[in-house]
């Protein structure tokens, strides 16, 4: 099967699938699969938030020097993105001072803001429609797709799907050793 089919197998056949395998990104959003990304990124990679909720609104940096880094990509129409956000704020409740930032490839800013709300994101939101930070980071195909970087920006851990958070806790303990 390609991945186009699976892709439309996924879609078509409900949220529990979905909750389960996680949810596939539209077919030509995003190429590649879940592969690790390289052993460290560049830090000068940017994108603009939304002013939203507990986003800035200002421009932020998809990997901040020397802290670890904990990025989120998901898409609003995803269903098991929408718990996910449970999960991400407890994370951000419990290490306030590492940088967290979640990514969409959409562009429907109203959207985007309107989840963010519902959700309670209390973390930055940036939107991606080029998809670099997908192809900067082996994200693809996927979502939710959960990247943790140590300060150094090597990538510490990866997870595709939803996870809860305590284990995202002790992946972030780890990086921050």
């Amino acid at each position: 099967m390609d991945d186009r089919s699976r892709r439309a197998v996924l879609a078509s056949s409900g949220v529990a699938l979905a909750a389960l395998a996680g949810c596939t990104s539209l077919p030509g959003s995003a190429a590649g699969g879940d592969g690790a990304a390289d052993e460290s990124t560049p830090a000068g990679l940017t994108l603009d938030t939304y002013d939203v909720a507990g986003s800035s609104g200002e421009t932020v940096p998809v990997r901040a020097p020397d802290s670890v880094t904990l990025l989120d990509f998901f898409a609003t129409w995803c269903a098991p993105c929408k718990p996910m956000m449970d999960e991400l704020r407890q994370v951000r409740a419990d290490f306030p001072d590492i940088h967290m930032l979640s990514i969409t490839w959409e562009t429907e800013q109203a959207a985007i803001e309107s989840f963010w709300r519902e959700y309670e994101g209390t973390w930055n939101v940036a939107s991606d429609p080029d998809i670099t930070t997908g192809e900067e980071y082996g994200v693809g195909g996927q979502l939710p797709t959960t990247l943790l970087l140590d300060a150094d920006g090597t990538e510490a851990w990866r997870h595709t799907g939803l996870v809860r958070a305590d284990d995202i806790a002790a992946e972030v303990e780890a990086a921050q050793e």
